[in-house]
Parts: structure tokens; C-alpha cells; sequence
């Protein structure tokens, strides 16, 4: 199909190109350690600048939803200018915006200055969109399921790693009292350290990215893909296409609005209904999850969608949704019932249930939405879906943390105590259940 891939003519699957999928790998991790590390210690750089427990919940979902804020406004433009001067251009400058933004973050020192470097981190980054473009082009319908699990294994890897130096780097001066004092750079910025080694991540995709990557464009012979916006055969926009944005959005919006609360919940004070970890505690939990979640995107995911099909397998994983989603709640009952050991084995255990579903919707929904369109339109496509990807990943911090800070505030009892926040996202997922079921059967046959 294209000019990296190779035939494997004994079993007919085309052989994944090792040097393209590495690089992907890169960029994920990059991405998303960026994203996800500032997770263990959130809660108390927000407390650091003087803000009470109790109103928490607004200010983290604000810095969350800030850079996704920013990509709403710019991932559709990104998309359009990888088709115009091509993939790696974009992708570098991603890569390097997101070093630099992660640097500034750990320089913050006041509130506004986290919401206003993330969203900057969100406008000057294409990459998630552009990724999945190049992951198309390098893939056929015979190893695509593969390909694209590659996209959470790098999200696992980059959650893995990143939410432990995170948790273990943050404040120094209590890791190292007698080296670090007062008048040191670390003590005057606790999480600038771990926002230093995490920004190594893009750099070191940006090297590897210049060097290696191939535009994927030229390989594949589409000069035409600048657009011939008469090209009266073609059409860009259909139903299948409309039906997955909106579902991906929904997802998003409800996947990560619950997920924007797990650290809350657990960095949240007993007497308030939540499980009292420490950032390196919850660090460390996030780790465990991430691990066993990326073998499970790459060693199960594939066989299940041969087996069930991208569309079935995707309805399962949608009837599951809402449950995983509130099966985290219950944590805040179990909270006085079990000792520490016993309650970061069921918190871990659980974000994994939940992780695992929606790793399945993730992989899933870009191949719907990359099945939708001819690969000329390929990547404004992603860049439109991940805008309004972006758009729910904005929309569900938000309002998740609003939630979240009012039910602890008010000290509400059940069910507008901690546990609302995750029920009102579990019933904003079921309308997925719903619409997935108006999309045409042919979405299921890619389209080279």
C-alpha cells in the first residue's frame, strides 16, 4: 500500500515498518508524559499558591482542560498545514513546543501561571492529530489494528514513567533536606526538577524525529494531497464521519473528565471522602496500571478486534464504559475499610478494569473515523476530530473538578457526595451507546 511497509507473503499481513512505529512510540511517550506528569503533585502546587482543599477541584480542572483548550484552537490548522509543507515539519515543531512549555511550567509561581502555559503547550502542539495521519499512511487494513495499538502502548509507557518522576521528583528539598536549602532554585520552585527530566522526553523525539522520520506523503506518492478542493468524487464530510467526531468528543469528554478525578480522589483528605495517598503513593499506582495496560494493548486489543470486529468490538467496549467509569467511586467507601496496601491494590485493579476499556474505544475510534474518509482528506480529518477531541478533553476536567470541588464543599451525601462527578460522566458516556448504532455498516472496510 505504501512505500514503508513491507509484504509478508506467507501469512499476507503486511510487516509493520519497525523505524516508522519507534518513532510514533517517541512521540506518544513524549506527548503524554508532558501531559500526565504533573498528576501526583497537582493538588498541592494548587495548594502551594495559598488555595484551600476544598476548592481545589476548580483550579485542577482548569490547568487540565487549559491545554486542551489550546488545541481545540489549532489542531484542525495543524492538520491542514502537514498537507500543505508536509508531516515532520509539524511534528518537530510539536515536539520542541512541548519541551520548552514543560520547562516553564515548573517555573510557575503563582495560579494563573500554570492555566496559561499549558494552553500555550496545546496551541503550538499538532502532534496528537498528525501522529495518527502518519500512523495511517504507514499502515494497511491488514496490520492497522496492530499499528494503531501502538498508540496507547506509548500513552502506557509515557504514564508509567511520567507519573513517577512526577511523584518522586516533586519538592526536592524533602528528598534531599541537606543538599537543597532555602535559597536554592528547587526550593523556590518545587516542581521544577521533575518538569526538567520530563521535558528531556521531546527533545530526545525531536533528535530522533529530524533524523529519521520519512514524509510519509512523499513516500506514498499523494502529491494531490494539497487538496483539490473541486474534486467533485471525492467527498470529505459523510455520516460515518460526523457520527464518530461527535462520538469521539463524547468519549473524551466523559473518559477524561472521570480520569481528571482518580488523582483528585486519592490526594483528597479522608474527612472529605477521599483516600488520602501521598503524589509518590499515587504515583506509583498510576505506574502499575499503565504497565499492565500497555501489554494489554499490544498482546489482546488486536486479537479481539480479528475476532469481534472493529465496529462490534467497539459497541462492547462502549456497553462497558459507564460501569468502569463509576466502579471508581466506590473507593471512597472502601476508604476506612481497608489498610493502605489493600486499597492501592483495589485502586490499582480498577483503574486498570476501566484503563483497559478504554484503551479498546481509543484504538477503535481512530480506525472508524480513519475508515471514513479517502486518505486524500486524511489529514484535515484527524486534524478536525482531534480538535474536538481536544474540545471534550477540555470540556470534562472542567467540569469535572467544578463538580468534584462543589460536592466536597458542600459536604453533600450520597449521590452528590465525591461520587457525582464520576455518575454524571457515566451517563454522558451511555449516549455513545446509542449514536454508534446509526453509523453504516461500511465503516468497518477501510478505504485505500
Amino acid at each position: 500500500m505504501n512505500g514503508v511497509s513491507l509484504k509478508n507473503n506467507s501469512n499476507n499481513i503486511t510487516k509493520l515498518p519497525k523505524k516508522e512505529l519507534f518513532i510514533i512510540m517517541v512521540i506518544f511517550i513524549s506527548e503524554i508524559s508532558s501531559l500526565i506528569y504533573i498528576s501526583p503533585f497537582l493538588t498541592f502546587m494548587i495548594q502551594g499558591f495559598g488555595i484551600k482543599e476544598k476548592d481545589v477541584g476548580y483550579y485542577a480542572g482548569g490547568i487540565i482542560s487549559s491545554f486542551m483548550i489550546g488545541q481545540f484552537f489549532s489542531n484542525f490548522i495543524w492538520g491542514k498545514i502537514s498537507e500543505k509543507i508536509g508531516i515532520k515539519p509539524v511534528i518537530l515543531i510539536g515536539l520542541f513546543s512541548t519541551s520548552v512549555c514543560t520547562i516553564l511550567f515548573g517555573f510557575s509561581n503563582n495560579i494563573y501561571m500554570p492555566f496559561i502555559i499549558r494552553f500555550l503547550g496545546g496551541l503550538f502542539t499538532g502532534n496528537l492529530g498528525v501522529t495518527k495521519t502518519y500512523l495511517y499512511l504507514i499502515t494497511d487494513k491488514t496490520n492497522e489494528a496492530i499499528g494503531f495499538a501502538m498508540l496507547p502502548v506509548g500513552m502506557c509507557i509515557g504514564a508509567t514513567a511520567a507519573p513517577a518522576i512526577g511523584g518522586l521528583l516533586a519538592n526536592p528539598r524533602e528528598l534531599w533536606p541537606n543538599q537543597i536549602d532555602d535559597s536554592h532554585i528547587f526550593s523556590k520552585y518545587p516542581y521544577l526538577l521533575a518538569s526538567i527530566v520530563i521535558s528531556i522526553i521531546p527533545i530526545f523525539g525531536f533528535l530522533v524525529g529530524y533524523i529519521f522520520i520519512n514524509e510519509p506523503y512523499k513516500n506514498n506518492d499523494i502529491n494531490s494531497i494539497n487538496i483539490i478542493e473541486n474534486d467533485s468524487n471525492n467527498k470529505i464530510y459523510n455520516k460515518n464521519i460526523i457520527i464518530t467526531i461527535l462520538i469521539y468528543f463524547n468519549m473524551r469528554m466523559s473518559s477524561l473528565g472521570s480520569e481528571s478525578i482518580i488523582p483528585l480522589l486519592q490526594a483528597t483528605s479522608k474527612k472529605n471522602k477521599g483516600l488520602e495517598l501521598t503524589s509518590k503513593n499515587i504515583g506509583v499506582n498510576l505506574m502499575i496500571s499503565a504497565i499492565f495496560l500497555a501489554f494489554f494493548s499490544i498482546m489482546v486489543i488486536p486479537k479481539l478486534k480479528n475476532r469481534y470486529g472493529t465496529l462490534k468490538l467497539f459497541k462492547y467496549a462502549q456497553l462497558l464504559s459507564p460501569f468502569t467509569n463509576v466502579s471508581i467511586s466506590t473507593l471512597s467507601d472502601l476508604r476506612y475499610l481497608l489498610n493502605p496496601i489493600e486499597l492501592s491494590i483495589v485502586t490499582i485493579i480498577l483503574i486498570i478494569i476501566r484503563g483497559s476499556v478504554i484503551t479498546i474505544t481509543v484504538i477503535l475510534i481512530n480506525l472508524l473515523i480513519n475508515n471514513s474518509t479517502d486518505k486524500k482528506y486524511i489529514g484535515r480529518i484527524n486534524g478536525i476530530s482531534q480538535s474536538f477531541a481536544a474540545l471534550g478533553s477540555a470540556i470534562g476536567p472542567a467540569l469535572s473538578g467544578i463538580l468534584f470541588a462543589w460536592s466536597i464543599s458542600n459536604n453533600i451525601n450520597f449521590p452528590f457526595d465525591v461520587h457525582f462527578s464520576f455518575i454524571i460522566f457515566s451517563l454522558l458516556s451511555c449516549i455513545n451507546i446509542i449514536i454508534i448504532n446509526y453509523v453504516d455498516n461500511s465503516i468497518t472496510n477501510r478505504i485505500e
